[in-house]
């Protein structure tokens, strides 16, 4: 049995807590994730970071202990009623993906610290994330699973079919374009870049065909780009759509049932007998 103590911690850290506590706990993680974000992009700025390197440096090691202490109570005080269900619980919590997030921010960080210092003070900018955890967004997050579990297959095709497309042209775009230019086409893996670029129509320019057989095929691949990367978004868009329609459906149809139910109640009380509250029949008379 998880102790008082447990039961009490756990009512505050719980990140879905319903508690003011641990409502007011989770906003001072949010805003302390969002100023860590804030940190590591001006610190980025040399003459700043130089100004005041110590500011940057203990505010990454305090906020960064103050993750790691929550992470650890969090961790437990997840309540159970036995050592079984104890374990299996703490490993159910440590999965959740914000929970995970913090576990890798606070690994890495660490990390850094003790072996490669300043190296992974970047890391907390995936602390970022943590945006879309924000209670008001919360309907949106089911939206968006519900629309991916329902397009999941069709999403798997668009994306095999551009890998598939996007690996196809780099060889062929090798075995065309190698001996000409070697350097810009020096392998597959190499020419992959070019077919990346191509095929999402962003076009750097960096390496391009420039024999009239690698021309004609890198037309061909622009056009496939154009088929098959667009798919995923249009894909998506029409999931949305279909969610959304569900929704309102579900919601028209949630308050005809309302309309109907107060409705029916309504005729259910003119049909009694205001004296003694029974079922009055209109074949029959019954004297009150």
């Amino acid at each position: 049995m998880s102790s008082p103590t447990k039961r009490r911690a756990w009512r505050v850290v719980d990140p879905d807590a319903k508690s003011r506590r641990g409502q007011h706990l989770e906003t001072v993680a949010l805003v302390l994730a969002s100023l860590n974000v804030v940190a590591v992009v001006i610190q980025s700025v040399a003459p700043i970071y130089e100004a005041v390197p110590l500011l940057f440096d203990v505010f990454g090691h305090v906020s960064v202990f103050l993750f790691t202490l929550l992470y650890v109570v969090r961790l437990w005080a997840v309540p159970a009623t036995d050592r079984q269900q104890e374990t299996a619980g703490r490993l159910r919590f440590a999965r959740r993906p914000f929970v995970l997030l913090d576990f890798v921010v606070i690994v890495g960080y660490w990390f850094g610290v003790a072996f490669v210092p300043g190296s992974l003070g970047w890391i907390r900018v995936l602390w970022l994330a943590r945006m879309f955890n924000l209670p008001q967004l919360k309907r949106s997050r089911m939206r968006f699973r519900r629309v991916l579990a329902a397009q999941r297959d069709d999403l798997s095709i668009a994306f095999i079919g551009s890998g598939t497309i996007a690996l196809l042209a780099s060889t062929l775009m090798y075995f065309v374009e190698n001996s000409t230019q070697p350097e810009a086409f020096s392998s597959i893996p190499a020419a992959l870049w070019w077919a990346v670029v191509t095929l999402t129509t962003v076009g750097y320019g960096d390496v391009v065909p420039g024999t009239p057989l690698g021309r004609f095929l890198g037309a061909i691949t622009t056009f496939g780009g154009v088929a098959f990367f667009a798919l995923p978004s249009s894909i998506l868009a029409a999931g949305f759509m279909d969610e959304r329609a569900r929704e309102r459906q579900a919601s028209d149809e949630l308050a005809d049932a309302g309309g109907e139910s107060v409705h029916t109640s309504g005729e259910q009380l003119q049909n009694r007998c205001p004296h003694c509250g029974e079922a009055l029949d209109s074949t029959e008379t019954t004297d009150h």
